[in-house]
């Protein structure tokens, strides 16, 4: 299970340094959401909510800025997780 966890933290990062650069392609933004989606960072309104945005929009400046903010987020309390797991 951790294990799991630390590829999906991993996919997420890759991803999340795409989308930030853009470079992402609509696929790996819809794989970015359901990765938040599955590894719990983001709930079922959030991910519904942008997952629309995604298809109505597609590569939109306003929907890529919500989704790195997110991925932001996430990586924030990976991190501040991971350090406090070590103490």
């Amino acid at each position: 299970m951790i294990q799991n966890n630390i590829n999906i933290d991993n996919r997420i990062r890759f991803l999340l340094y795409r989308i930030n650069n853009n470079l992402a392609t609509i696929e790996e933004k819809n794989e970015y959401l359901d990765l938040l989606l599955q590894g719990g960072y983001i709930n079922k309104i959030d991910y519904d909510k942008n997952k629309k945005e995604l298809t109505n929009k597609g590569n939109s400046t306003n929907l890529g800025e919500a989704i790195i903010g997110i991925g932001i987020a996430v990586l924030v309390g990976t991190l501040l997780s991971k350090l406090f797991d070590k103490e």
